[in-house]
């Protein structure tokens, strides 16, 4: 059941189709503005309300907005997903952690390259921010064998710890079976 679960999450985000990539589905948020990231093409809605996009480069497109408390629908290219502003949430809604904290802007990771949005990589921008020499503590692989940050981890923020993508016990899963 694990594997099918995880293998939906990475479907619903794969590397080259559309994806709605901040928020996550069913996560808690607080109250204030929040930037939506995604990937693809279409109309971005909002409990059913068209929303302005900024297009960041080629199909990379972001959307400020300050959502009321309670209970949203976010839809995007055949995607849709829930979150929740505030106190009272669903009982299987989890707290949403943004990634870069701060509001570090898109270019602290990325790049435009032949017009299109590219993550710099992670020797560039992962270890920019985070000490290199820490990361043997709460890894079991060296960053040689784990040099792609983001099979594991989302960078633009999770409701599980230490951004992993997936639960620690189903992420490691994903190769060791």
């Amino acid at each position: 059941m694990a594997g099918l679960v995880a293998a939906a999450v990475l479907a619903q985000n794969a590397p080259d189709g559309p994806a709605l990539l901040r928020p996550a589905d069913k996560t808690t948020l607080p109250p204030g503005p929040l930037t939506i990231i995604a990937r693809g093409a279409g109309p971005l809605l909002l409990d059913g309300k068209g929303v302005a996009l900024k297009v960041q480069s080629g199909d990379i497109v972001t959307a400020t907005v300050t959502p009321a408390a309670g209970l949203h629908e976010l839809s995007w290219s055949g995607r849709t997903l829930r979150f929740f502003v505030g106190p009272g949430a669903p009982a299987d809604f989890r707290p949403y952690r943004l990634h870069p904290p701060g509001g570090a802007a898109c270019e602290t990771c990325h790049a435009v390259r032949e017009g299109a949005w590219e993550f710099r990589g992670a020797g560039s921008s992962c270890f920019g921010c985070h000490d290199q020499k820490k990361f043997p503590v709460g890894h079991t692989h060296n960053a040689e064998v784990l040099s792609e940050c983001g099979l594991c981890h989302d960078p633009h923020g999770s409701a599980e710890k230490f951004h992993l993508k997936l639960a620690k016990e189903t992420a490691c899963k994903q190769c060791h079976g």
